[in-house]
């Protein structure tokens, strides 16, 4: 099975304003990016499973320049490392229009779709 037939979940449950995760069914660590086998015990028991899509942002920078012609007239954009509560740390994007987030701040996640349709993670910040 090829990368993009195992991403297949990842990417329908995205359609769906959902993100889900790779959960290894032997020790329970959630995976991400997409592996074949969990990290944490090497078991290649890894199975689908939707998060809360809530976290802490871990740390962030701001993209000024870029060469990629998905990013044309999108910037600047904010990257995020968050730290999913239910789960790994994942690379996204600020929600277009969101207030800035600092390290620590909660967020909440939502989907942006990219040039093609693609639907991309994002995280805006939790009202307090």
């Amino acid at each position: 099975m090829d990368a993009s037939e195992r991403a297949a979940p990842y990417f329908a449950a995205a359609a769906r304003g959902v993100l889900a995760l790779q959960r290894c069914a032997a020790c329970g660590t959630a995976v991400f990016p997409l592996r074949e086998r969990c990290a944490q015990c090497g078991s290649k028991e890894l199975r689908w499973s939707e998060s809360r899509g809530a976290g802490r942002v871990f740390a962030h920078g701001r993209l000024e320049r870029s060469s990629l012609p998905e990013h044309a007239g999108k910037l600047p954009l904010t990257l995020l490392l968050v730290d999913l509560d239910d789960g790994p740390r994942i690379p996204a994007r600020l929600a277009a229009g969101a207030p800035a987030v600092r390290a620590g701040d909660r967020v909440e996640l939502g989907f942006e779709s990219a040039g093609d349709g693609t639907p991309l993670p994002v995280f805006r910040a939790v009202p307090a």
